[in-house]
């Protein structure tokens, strides 16, 4: 299951026979931007955004010889 929550607009483009890699690649799939932050933290900085922009986790750092690994699939 993905973690990360599309927004309508890249469902549609991906109906509409963009490729999923593209999609990735060229969108960040709405991501928009990403805070990396210990866990014991998380709670500390969620407070200073409003509900509209509230942070939720993605994903985890980890030792590997990968650059960006994507765990799953996305729910387009």
């Amino acid at each position: 299951m993905s973690k990360i929550k599309i927004k309508k607009v890249f469902s549609w483009l991906k109906k509409n026979k963009v490729l999923e890699n593209e999609m990735l690649k060229t969108f960040n799939c709405g991501v928009g931007f990403i805070l990396i932050v210990k866990k014991n933290n998380f709670n500390k900085i969620k407070k200073y955004f409003k509900k509209k922009y509230t942070p939720y986790e993605i994903g985890k750092i980890i030792s590997g010889k990968h650059k960006v690994l994507l765990n799953g699939k996305i729910n387009w």
